[in-house]
């Protein structure tokens, strides 16, 4: 196990032996001949300087791969696995692809990557179309293999069109604007323009106008194409409108009917019947059809915000609303009964929450402990649920980072939990790690601590330095519920860590219900305590286990976190 000392003392050998690289390569330089590139600047003396309209192809072509590799991250982060450190794997694609495509000898030929890039594309929108979590191996490994493809054949072209030396300067400023505008549009525009990840088409769409432009051999068929592809847009897209008996059918067999319009584009473009703006016509047209006819199962609605991207999902029977962030569900309502009849009266909170999981056993354990109205802080909001957790007279305060879900989880339309227990709640806006810090010291008897992202935790939120808040804001006999349910990372080790770094106990939870058709899942829970008779009846109980810190896992700190560590320990010991 590395000690500070340790890990301080490779830092700084690390530091050292860049100064002697980077001292190494000035002394190589300065020893080089200068004669080759005088020479080369000779031989570029006469060639002519780029056209604007050239420049501005520089730009589109640096543009369409940097705001592909914001999308994809998005898209492979939240609609298809929140995993950790997942977001290194398109950005090594990326600059992979500017070593290879500026090498002398390039390993993958230019030519190879413009006849694999319409293929490249027509894969994006096959995998749009059949959805995120189906075979996770192959959605994941085809969209890194689909950027791949399209961002060799952007920078291929930019190495193709590259001018003479001496215009080189003006050739990098255009790639670096380019960047900053594929950067901009994605990681800025996007995000406060659409309501989910639609940066991902539309770029997949303009990655076709990075072709370079061909001849076509049917010039009489200009005159027609365009007519023809509106008349087969309002075919297809019009019984969305209609919900009949094409619709049904276009919705069931909708993968190959996208399918096969890509494909017909890239034919036409193959055998040069189509130029390159048709084809990026034709892909439009495939790419609206993915949006017409979503994969998700029942009526789905978005909500996005700098905290990603929420889906509100109503089953095709009408009996549940889902919150997913991501692709994970973080609430559920149930607003219809099994006969059909509309559910009356308070909601029954379910999930992760219901009052035979983890949160609700230790929420009625502190309960009965105390045996007067609890005082009680919630980080996260989620949907609401644990609203209808409480009881009268006792003083729930929610805090919630992000206004969209206070939002989404106040309308009655998407979920009744707020409207049901708590119309007058005002939670508190803002990062919990600094608002929370603020609340007056020794006044909860409960605090729960919520807070994701898709499936990943904030860290902050889970460290030694985090923990000592949490028990600095707690009654006498008060307890610090964390919930750990995580598909990618084991945290209650970490969890009993900070704990005991803190002199508190920690008891461990972690059961499935087995009832996830009613929308009641697994829950994996650790209670916090300065002593056994804080947490009442679950010091006793044979669900909760009594968990001392692993004395070879290093707490986790504002300073030190290991989530590669985690990952580790989900894959050997199995999913909680």
């Amino acid at each position: 196990m590395f000690t500070l000392r340790t890990q301080n003392l490779i830092w700084t050998g690390g530091y050292g032996l860049l100064i002697v690289l980077i001292a190494s390569c000035g002394v190589l330089l300065l020893r080089s001949p200068a004669t080759a590139a005088i020479d080369t600047l000779a031989e570029d003396s006469d060639a002519p300087p780029p056209s604007w309209t050239l420049r501005a192809r520089w730009i589109f072509l640096a543009a369409v791969p940097s705001g592909l590799l914001i999308a994809v991250t998005a898209h492979i982060s939240t609609d298809i696995a929140a995993a950790p450190l997942l977001w290194v794997l398109p950005l090594s694609l990326y600059l992979l692809t500017w070593v290879l495509v500026f090498q002398s000898r390039p390993l993958l030929p230019h030519k190879w990557m413009l006849m694999a890039q319409p293929l490249a594309i027509i894969g994006v929108i096959v995998l749009l179309a059949v959805g995120g979590e189906r075979n996770l191996l192959i959605t994941l490994g085809g969209n890194l293999l689909c950027f791949f493809i399209i961002a060799m054949a952007c920078h291929g072209e930019l190495a193709r069109t590259r001018p003479a030396a001496k215009y080189l300067t003006g050739f990098y400023v255009g790639l670096s604007f380019g960047g900053m505008v594929g950067g901009l549009f994605a990681g800025l525009i996007a995000p406060f323009t659409f309501s989910w990840v639609a940066e991902y088409p539309i770029l997949a769409a303009l990655a076709v106008l990075c072709r370079p432009p061909a001849e076509e051999r049917l010039q009489n068929w200009n005159r027609w194409f365009w007519p023809l592809l509106v008349i087969i847009a309002v075919l297809l897209i019009a019984p969305t409108y209609s919900n009949g008996k094409l619709y049904a059918w276009l919705e069931e067999q909708r993968v190959y009917v996208i399918t096969l319009v890509a494909m017909i584009g890239m034919i036409l473009t193959v055998l040069r019947v189509t130029g390159t703006a048709k084809f990026a016509g034709i892909i439009v047209l495939a790419l609206v059809l993915v949006r017409a006819y979503p994969a998700d199962d029942g009526r789905v609605e978005t909500v996005r915000s700098f905290f990603g991207v929420h889906k509100i999902v109503v089953t095709a029977n009408g009996q549940y609303h889902v919150l997913m962030h991501g692709t994970t569900i973080h609430g559920a309502e149930k607003f219809q009964n099994d006969d059909g009849t509309p559910v009356t009266g308070r909601p029954e909170p379910i999930t992760y929450y219901h009052k035979d999981g983890g949160i609700g056993q230790a929420i009625a354990a502190i309960r009965e402990r105390k045996g007067a109205p609890l005082r009680v802080a919630v980080i996260g909001l989620g949907s609401g649920t644990l609203t209808c957790a409480s009881e009268p007279g006792e003083t729930w305060k929610f805090f919630e980072i992000d206004q969209s879900m206070v939002d989404t989880a106040r309308d009655p339309k998407y979920f009744s939990y707020i409207q049901s227990c708590a119309s007058d709640l005002k939670p508190v806006i803002g990062d919990a790690r600094l608002t929370f810090a603020r609340e007056p010291d020794g006044i909860y008897d409960l605090i729960i601590v919520d807070a994701y992202s898709s499936d990943a935790i904030p860290i902050h939120l889970a460290t030694e330095e985090a923990m000592e808040i949490y028990k600095d804001k707690l009654a006498p006999q008060g307890a610090v519920v964390m919930h750990v349910s995580n598909r990618h990372l084991e945290l209650s080790s970490v969890v009993v860590g900070i704990a005991e770094a803190n002199d508190l106990k920690s008891w461990v939870y972690s059961e499935d219900s087995n009832r996830d058709s009613e929308y009641i899942f697994a829950t994996s829970v650790v209670v916090s305590a300065r002593e056994e008779t804080d947490v009442g009846k679950l010091a006793s109980s044979e669900q909760w286990a009594l968990t001392e810190a692993d004395e070879d896992q290093r707490v986790w700190t504002d300073d030190y976190s290991n989530v590669l560590g985690a990952v580790w320990r989900r894959l050997r010991d199995g999913e909680q």
